[in-house]
């Protein structure tokens, strides 16, 4: 498929999931232990005397939690109903639809742009959403990139032919464990990409931003995805071994068992 057929793919899946999905339930995620670690990180350069932009937003639960502690934060979408949703919400809430490619903001508008797993979700590669926010970045304006990680972990649970994937499918195994029958997922699901260490670093400088910070998260995460023996309940709470596996891993493996990455880039002056 060429770009603009996968791109249209890509929204199309993501308006099915935000219909089948609230957003009290994503809400909710903003307590995951994963999540506080998420924002501990990011509270730690996040300025309230600066505006705030979140590119790809969706259903605002990241959006909601730093409106709520007083924040100046706008989000933007390209899907317009999930926009809706977010002001039916909480209607003071600043948002608009646009795409992240082509924002309507003037150069040097932000002190701040946050990206929570969105540019992998590009065929054509994260550079020209980089870009763009570069553009409307003030000058030593921060970007916080997030992106999936690529390491053998996480290879190995987004596989969805590897082994355990197919034996946690199979009607006879979930049968005996108790476990009701496994919806089938799309022939074509949309393009998702992982992205490297290495790889993100030198796409955030090749586009004018200097790294000041940088670090694995949510690694208890691909516990959730690799086993339902981590699951504490099917939104995508870990049970407590699984946290304790993931302490484990953090310290001992923290990069290669890591499920996403954390980036924050500082826009060098021009």
């Amino acid at each position: 498929m060429d770009f603009e057929t996968i791109e249209k793919e890509v929204k199309r899946e993501f308006e099915e999931e935000w219909e089948n999905t609230s957003v009290e339930t994503l809400l909710e995620t903003n307590d995951f232990p994963r999540a506080r670690e998420e924002f501990a990180c990011l509270e730690k350069y996040l300025l309230r005397s600066e505006l705030i932009l979140e590119a790809g937003c969706g259903l605002g639960p990241k959006l909601l939690y730093f409106d709520k502690r007083d924040y100046k934060i706008i989000g933007v979408d390209y899907v317009l109903p999930a926009l809706e949703r977010v002001k039916a919400y909480e209607s003071k809430v600043k948002v608009a639809q646009s795409d992240v490619h082509v924002l309507p903001f003037q150069d040097s508008t932000f002190g701040a742009y946050l990206s929570y797993g969105v540019v992998e979700h590009f065929p054509q590669g994260p550079q020209k959403a980089i870009h763009e926010a570069y553009r409307v970045l003030k000058s030593g304006g921060l970007v916080f990139m997030m992106v999936p990680a690529d390491n053998f972990l996480t290879r190995f649970v987004y596989d969805e032919q590897n082994f355990l994937h197919k034996l946690k499918r199979n009607p006879l195994v979930r049968k005996l464990a108790g476990k009701s029958p496994v919806t089938p997922k799309e022939d074509n699901p949309s393009y998702f990409k992982l992205h490297g260490r290495d790889e993100m670093k030198n796409i955030l400088k090749d586009s004018g931003f200097e790294i000041i910070f940088e670090k694995p998260l949510s690694h208890s995460f691909n516990l959730y995805l690799c086993c339902e023996c981590f699951h504490k309940d099917s939104q995508g709470r870990t049970n407590s071994l699984a946290e304790a596996l993931a302490a484990l891993f953090r310290k001992f493996l923290p990069w290669s068992t890591t499920n996403h990455l954390l980036f924050v880039g500082k826009k060098q002056s021009s």
